[in-house]
């Protein structure tokens, strides 16, 4: 089976799970704070596909992460995954119910590349952009600071790109007069 299809199944069944629990807030924050985890350390990544660590170490390791700090509904799910052995999969299970639940909220995902930080003015016009583009209730804004820019943005919503950039103008004269 797929990685996508493991991971996108038993994302769906703790979203059910969290809902029919209607404790599904704190299961994302749960699942947001081990995903902070997964980003911040990649050795603890790492040792969770490692197929030479035995599972007793890494149940070990998940239990002092997360024992008493997790809701029971989260702590079950990843006690679920070590005994299918899918802990390699929780990583990117994370992710896919961060997406799912994006989905089921409707809030959207964007990307905004500036030259300069944004202020709260700036942030709240992107944010007022991409839920007209996608008809979202929310929008999560990624920020990142490019220099390369020059100046203009590039603001990226899924697979739609909106490149307002000085740098994408001139790559775009320079294609014109080639």
């Amino acid at each position: 089976m797929s990685e996508y299809r493991v991971t996108s199944r038993y994302a769906k069944s703790l979203i059910t799970l969290a809902q029919e629990q209607e404790v599904l807030e704190e299961v994302y924050a749960d699942i947001r704070s081990f995903d902070d985890i997964c980003q911040a350390n990649r050795d603890f990544v790492l040792m969770l596909k490692n197929p030479v660590i035995r599972k007793e170490k890494k149940d070990q390791v998940i239990k002092k992460l997360f024992s008493g700090r997790v809701s029971k509904v989260t702590y079950s799910f990843f006690e679920i995954m070590l005994k299918k052995n899918r802990e390699k999969f929780l990583p990117e299970t994370a992710l896919e119910f961060k997406n799912q639940y994006n989905v089921l909220n409707k809030i959207g995902m964007a990307k905004v590349t500036t030259v300069l930080p944004l202020d709260q003015t700036l942030r709240d016009e992107f944010k007022r952009l991409v839920k007209e583009f996608t008809a979202c209730k929310e929008v999560e804004l990624e920020e990142i600071t490019d220099e390369a820019l020059v100046g203009g943005f590039v603001l990226t919503m899924g697979d739609r790109q909106m490149d307002e950039s000085l740098k994408g103008k001139l790559k775009e004269l320079e294609l014109k007069f080639s």
